[in-house]
């Protein structure tokens, strides 16, 4: 998506977020029977109990991690089908062929995991469970996940267009910003993006000729130039979260907002953007030991 000129919508958000203060503390939950009730307490929920593994596999299924880490080696091979010029591989459609096997979406599903495994709460994990199995949470997982398909993104440009012609309601922006700010979408974001860089460079190295290679302060100088893009990120973000929750109502964005404000939210959160970086670093290792074992002569 073309985001520079929505970088706009961020000093806009900033204003919005100040709207959105004043019903940070009103929380709003259904319960078993139905009834939707409204208080300055957080949700009464009951944690799920159940064995360790099963409950995490349940959450990243019914979160829609499991199916989202499917999108990310695609990121990997974009990063270097865009590389050209010294730094671009001679072999570049065998080195593709070791990144998918490197960064096969069972690699990062596993290393979530692992973050969960390691960092296992039984009583935050019974409470993330016991709200995602609500239909609210299912809804919102399946919107998210219509947002992240390449089919989405023509619209996703389209959408922004309008947006930056007829901004959204301060109010209806105000949850947005109170939605990414908790959950730390954009600069997980930015964060994704530095790694994807990294991990394609370090996976084409072995493959290019040491005097034709990138320097480490060149390397260097790209991510800082990523990482001068945070706003524009962020901007494209919002927009994004925009479009994907376009046909929720403010007030399921609240409770989902609630959610992820919450310290199962933010702890499920957590762990899922850490072993998600941890795959990263791991899958850009093991690529490049391949790349360097395919330079080896034969026996």
């Amino acid at each position: 998506m073309k985001h520079r000129g929505m970088v706009w919508l961020v000093a806009l958000a900033l204003v919005a977020s100040g709207a959105a203060v004043a019903d940070a503390k009103t929380y709003r939950w259904v319960d078993p029977k139905g009834v939707v009730h409204y208080s300055d307490t957080p949700p009464q929920v009951a944690p799920v109990e159940g064995e360790r593994e099963s409950l995490i596999a349940e959450a990243l299924d019914i979160s829609g991690l499991k199916k989202s880490l499917e999108l990310i080696p695609g990121q990997i091979k974009a990063q270097i089908e865009q590389q050209r010029g010294p730094t671009a591989p001679k072999d570049k459609a065998g080195v593709l062929k070791i990144l998918t096997d490197a960064f096969r979406p069972e690699v990062f599903y596993t290393a979530v995991r692992g973050e969960f495994q390691k960092g296992y709460d039984p009583q935050l994990m019974g409470l993330v469970v016991a709200r995602l199995r609500e239909p609210l949470f299912r809804k919102m997982a399946a919107l998210e996940l219509e947002a992240s398909s390449a089919e989405a993104r023509s619209h996703i440009e389209r959408f922004a267009r309008e947006v930056q012609a007829s901004p959204p309601p301060q109010t209806r922006l105000g949850l947005i910003v109170r939605l990414e700010a908790s959950s730390g979408a954009a600069e997980f974001n930015l964060e994704l993006l530095v790694a994807s860089f990294q991990a394609a460079i370090k996976a084409v190295t072995p493959m290019i000729p040491p005097e034709r290679r990138a320097k480490p302060a060149d390397v260097d100088s790209a991510v800082r130039m990523l990482r001068a893009q945070q706003q524009a990120i962020r901007a494209a973000t919002l927009v994004n979260m925009l479009y994907a929750y376009r046909s929720t109502t403010d007030q399921e964005l609240d409770e989902y907002a609630q959610f992820a404000e919450s310290e199962p939210g933010r702890w499920f959160n957590r762990l899922s953007r850490q072993g998600v970086l941890a795959a990263m670093t791991a899958a850009a290792e093991a690529a490049a030991r391949q790349t360097t074992k395919s330079l080896l002569p034969k026996s």
